[in-house]
């Protein structure tokens, strides 16, 4: 509060080093988390950042513009400046890495940045050395109708069942992503909102890591303000440090599953899409919505997370990356040998509740039940309902005279005390100017 109670930093000035996902339930649960460092040795001091029409680049007549100039003042910032970051309705558009001053006390930044039709309201802000955000500089302008297109959804689905090393095969993932790819084509069509809606799969030896980062560079280089972009994965996937792993088709490593020792792991890890590649990745989509979708299965022994209930759903990675790209993230992961076992659906539970309840039967359409199935209805659904089909399926197992658990440490509780695996959602609930409608349950009026 600098001794003033009007002069006060956001939360959110601290998230990147201070974040910590599922905060509550771990306190609850009797631990007591640390944070990396006392707040009070951060120098606390942000740098100030202002955003301008940049007025002596004159756009030519008579079309209306499709890109507008922009200028961003950094000023007042004893403790430094660095990684600015610059979005167009919520979604990240141009990054300046690094320290931006470069000995100087202030700087001025300039670029030019796509216009869609209807309103563009940019937002800007900045990092000291000490990773402490500065308050958001924001400005408004409209774009011309004349702008206005249908866009292009491209959805890209990648599924793993079949590995390098045949030991972490998995039953349902392609079948998942199969399912995910059509339903979703088929009800983006239906809306009649999108000029065409495409679809790339990479299943089983097309998954691998190149070809996931490549289909991604190739969506850059395409795809424009008015497009959307989905992005669905199902497999293996770990969390390591705060930092998270999506395991494709070439692991690199050819042991045991269960008999891995820290070169393996580290092998695999290698081998594994980063988050902080995908942030790479992701940051150079100017697409107007994205999503990314992650049905992961932990490999019992092998991946376990540090702590086994984290898995992926929980890295402060994925947080990270929802939050800087103006992202809508959904994960669920379960353990490798509950994946298995929960095999009467033919599907993974996330997938189940997501295109067979969610979309199909259009139960998702809850918030309100108003005939249109928005991006946050469709993700909070499978939030609630997974838990609720794992309960069920552990009671049905324990009638059957079987074990069940969708929690390794939980196999020693009884059914009823069980959580089992809760996905997570990961999203900027301020930034919607237009939610995404995935859906429409009902005629339009």
């Amino acid at each position: 509060f600098n001794h003033n109670t009007f002069d006060y930093g956001p939360a959110e000035a601290f998230f990147n080093d201070f974040f910590y996902p599922n905060l509550l339930p771990d306190i609850f649960a009797g631990r007591r988390p640390a944070a990396p460092q006392a707040l009070a040795q951060l120098d606390r001091r942000p740098p100030r950042v202002a955003l301008k029409f940049d007025e002596q680049k004159p756009v030519a007549a008579p079309a209306p513009p499709r890109t507008v100039a922009l200028k961003l003042e950094i000023t007042d910032a004893p403790a430094g400046a660095q990684d600015v970051r610059l979005f167009r309705n919520g979604l990240l558009v141009r990054v300046w890495r690094g320290d931006v001053l470069r000995g100087q006390t202030q700087t001025l930044l300039e670029t030019s940045v796509p216009l869609v039709a209807g309103s563009n309201t940019f937002t800007a802000y900045a990092f000291n050395r000490d990773n402490v955000k500065s308050a958001d500089a924001t400005l408004g302008t409209q774009g011309a109708d004349a702008l206005k297109r249908a866009g292009t959804a491209h959805v890209l689905t990648v599924g793993v069942d079949h590995y390098a090393n045949a030991q972490y095969d998995l039953k349902y993932a392609v079948a998942d992503a199969r399912a995910f790819g059509a339903e979703v084509k088929h009800q983006l069509e239906t809306l009649h909102r999108y000029d065409r809606v495409e679809v790339t799969a990479l299943f089983d030896q097309a998954a691998t890591k190149a070809n996931l980062l490549g289909a991604l560079a190739a969506l850059a280089k395409t795809v424009q303000p008015e497009d959307t972009v989905i992005v669905y994965f199902a497999g293996h996937g770990t969390a390591r440090q705060n930092r998270f792993y999506l395991l494709p088709h070439d692991l690199g490593y050819t042991g045991s599953r269960t008999q891995i020792d820290e070169a393996g792991l580290q092998t695999i890890l290698n081998h594994g899409v980063a988050d902080r590649e995908l942030e790479q990745a992701f940051e150079g989509l100017d697409a107007g919505q994205l999503v990314l979708v992650i049905d992961a299965c932990n490999s019992g022994q092998a991946l376990e997370a540090e702590e086994k209930r984290r898995g992926p759903m929980n890295s402060k990675g994925l947080a990270q990356l929802a939050y800087e790209k103006g992202m809508y993230i959904l994960t669920a992961a379960q353990s490798f040998q509950a994946a298995q076992e929960a095999s009467q659906l033919g599907h993974g539970l996330l997938t189940y509740a997501l295109v067979e309840e969610g979309l199909k039967q259009a139960q998702a359409d809850s918030a309100p039940q108003d005939g249109a199935i928005t991006i946050a209805e469709w993700l909070d659904y499978a939030t609630v309902r997974v838990p609720a089909m794992q309960l069920d399926k552990m009671h049905a197992a324990r009638d059957l005279g079987l074990n069940l658990s969708f929690a390794e440490d939980e196999r020693s509780l009884d059914v009823p005390r069980r959580a089992g695996q809760h996905p997570r959602v990961f999203y900027r609930r301020e930034f919607a100017p237009q939610q995404l409608v995935i859906a429409q349950t009902a005629p339009q009026n």
